[in-house]
């Protein structure tokens, strides 16, 4: 499955929810909330040049503090998954690192497929040339 394929998932998931109502069900709140701010969180990490304002890099500090947050909350004790594995590198990047990094690029230009399709082309052309 493809990350925007997750993403519409996610967005279906978060839809669904609150078609039914559980965005304000006590026992289902926090984890409609950890999603939405997940949502949220994707939105800003893919948006425009041009929407990347001030304004959007100190939502994403929010975001991605409140995400934390709320991992903490939804997930006390994790029974299927290690800690390392719930919170491990993926949870550092997001929670402290892509506001700073939505300062300095654009997170459309960061995408992982993109660098893979350049990495593979320059492995093509170096296994080609013969020293």
């Amino acid at each position: 499955m493809k990350g925007s394929e997750c993403r519409k998932s996610l967005i279906l998931v978060a839809i669904s929810m609150q078609e039914k109502g559980l965005d304000t069900n006590p026992n289902t709140r926090q984890l409609f909330s950890l999603l939405v701010c997940l949502i949220e969180l994707q939105k800003i990490a893919y948006s425009l040049a041009a929407d990347r304002t001030p304004r959007a890099i100190l939502r994403a500090y929010n975001q991605s503090y409140l995400f934390r947050i709320l991992c903490a909350e939804v997930f006390p004790e994790l029974h299927e998954c290690t800690e390392r594995a719930m919170y491990g590198m993926p949870m550092h990047c997001i929670t402290t690192h892509l506001a700073e990094q939505l300062r300095l690029i654009c997170g459309r230009s960061l995408v992982a497929e993109h660098a893979e399709r350049y990495f593979n082309k320059l492995r093509y052309f170096s296994h080609s040339i013969q020293v």
